[in-house]
């Protein structure tokens, strides 16, 4: 079971990540990296590099992003495992992308696409295509972005998942400029994460056609989003646009989970689904005293003084739910 767990882990990070859900993805793969570095795992080591890679881009993490695909990239070139290859060169065509480079981004998803066996991955070009077309958009390359979602939408014309269809309806809303094609994605997206971006490109668009009533709703729900998600350039974008379509965009006050490591937010999520210090403690392979180290740290640096307080301090801060673990009914949560 524990040699298993690392590649476990990458399943387990990369849903995160696309959830949304970036602090729990970084605490994920900083766990299955250290595992999969004991197992002697290249493979699973790089694929957790690529996806710290892809978490560091959507933060705007610039120089950690660049750090974690040079690594990630030197495990897995001379291996040639284009799935791993292939996600960390996405990271820096995304990361180029939240920083508002779309020229440079347009350039490295052109690459990506081009990359043959050993050097990209079609699983990851297809992933990668919504992005695509937005930096093709941004850079001007409209003939290049009609072009990505007629393969996009020949590669997914017999997805069915709702998920699946509202990026493809965004896809056709950014190329064709359709407002009702932004309104189709935004009624089937199931992803928080991914409608806020709908969000943040209909707001746009409706602000710019001089109609910021309508739009502020849109950036006002994407900029919290991506502000509760850690996606600071994503979140900065809205705020621009709030401000433009005349509201205040001032950035609001750090968020107080910020204050912790990868392994204290992990631990921090664990006391919010109510498990004790000892299963904490067996789910993450540490002693229960070593979680008690961690929870003694926590507590100072969040000003709370209890499980309790820590676990209601999650939710708030997360917008998850604590049905069933007794966090939310008034039970106190014990430590075993």
């Amino acid at each position: 079971m524990t040699g298993q767990l690392p590649v476990v882990l990458e399943f387990v990070a990369t849903a995160e990540r696309l959830a949304g859900r970036l602090a729990s993805s970084r605490a994920v793969s900083e766990e299955g990296l250290g595992l999969a570095r004991e197992a002697g795992y290249p493979n699973t080591v790089a694929a957790h590099l690529a996806n710290l890679a892809m978490v560091a881009a959507l933060r705007g993490a610039e120089e950690e992003c660049e750090r974690l695909a040079r690594e990630a990239l030197a495990i897995a070139v001379p291996h040639r495992v284009g799935l791993r290859v292939g996600v960390a060169r996405y990271a820096r065509a995304l990361l180029d992308l939240g920083l508002g480079r779309h020229a440079a981004a347009h350039e490295r998803f052109t690459a990506l696409t081009a990359a043959g066996p050993g050097a990209g991955s079609p699983a990851v070009v297809w992933r990668a295509a919504p992005d695509h077309i937005e930096a093709a958009m941004g850079a001007g390359e409209e003939a290049a972005a009609r072009a990505v979602l007629a393969a996009y939408e020949r590669t997914s014309a017999h997805a069915t998942t709702p998920e699946t269809r509202a990026v493809l309806a965004r896809c056709r809303g950014l190329v064709r400029s359709r407002e009702e094609d932004f309104a189709e994605a935004l009624r089937l997206h199931t992803n928080a994460f991914e409608a806020a971006r709908t969000a943040l490109l209909l707001g746009e668009r409706l602000r710019r056609a001089q109609r910021p009533g309508e739009a502020r709703a849109h950036l006002r729900g994407a900029c919290e989003t991506f502000e509760r998600a850690g996606a600071g350039p994503w979140a900065r974008r809205a705020r621009g646009e709030l401000r433009a379509a005349g509201e205040d965009g001032r950035a609001p006050v750090p968020a107080v989970l910020d204050a912790l490591t990868p392994q204290e937010s992990r631990i921090a999520g664990l006391v919010a689904e109510g498990l004790s210090s000892k299963r904490i403690a067996a789910r993450l392979f540490l002693s229960p005293r070593t979680v008690e180290y961690h929870l003694y740290k926590i507590y100072p640096k969040l000003g709370i003084g209890s499980r309790t307080e820590l676990a209601r301090l999650m939710v708030l801060a997360t917008g998850s739910s604590t049905e069933g673990t007794g966090a939310g009914s008034g039970q106190t949560l014990r430590h075993e």
